[in-house]
């Protein structure tokens, strides 16, 4: 596939909806523009930010929730930073390769099928929350 015609997201708006379904989400939507365009090694390395973050957020929240005194303010800081990383450099990087290769002039890709993707990912982590606070709730309240 030719890469001025190859079908992607927006990459600027991937990169705007990660700062509500986190860097994960957009990082994700890059790997595969990166792929679409002939990129698996980059494909790769966005990957791997969506790993990263989604282990950050996990381990975050397990951190507040068993040093809730000192860590309380965790989640929200990790997330903030790794957002603020990952919109300076890897997103920005892409966005710039995808409109100096194509100019602009690429299929669209529709988006309902991954924002919806995003909210089964924020489900999901609710769920695993939820999980966690019971499990921690029925151990007795374990707090370090």
């Amino acid at each position: 596939m030719k890469q001025d015609r190859c079908k992607l997201w927006n990459p600027w708006a991937a990169a705007g909806w990660s700062l509500l379904f986190s860097p994960a989400f957009g990082a994700w939507l890059h790997a595969a523009n990166w792929h679409a365009l002939g990129r698996p090694d980059k494909a790769v390395v966005a990957r791997r930010w969506s790993w990263l973050v989604i282990a950050t957020i996990l381990l975050s929240g397990v951190a507040a929730a068993l040093f809730e005194l000192y860590a309380r303010h965790l989640p929200w800081l990790a997330g903030a930073a790794l957002t603020v990383a990952w919109c300076g450099f890897p997103a920005r990087e892409h966005c710039r390769y995808v409109w100096m290769t194509t100019g602009g002039d690429y299929r669209r890709r529709r988006w309902a099928p991954a924002l919806l993707g995003g909210i089964a990912g924020w489900l999901l982590l609710a769920l695993l929350s939820l999980g966690a606070a019971t499990l921690l709730v029925g151990l007795g309240g374990v707090y370090l």
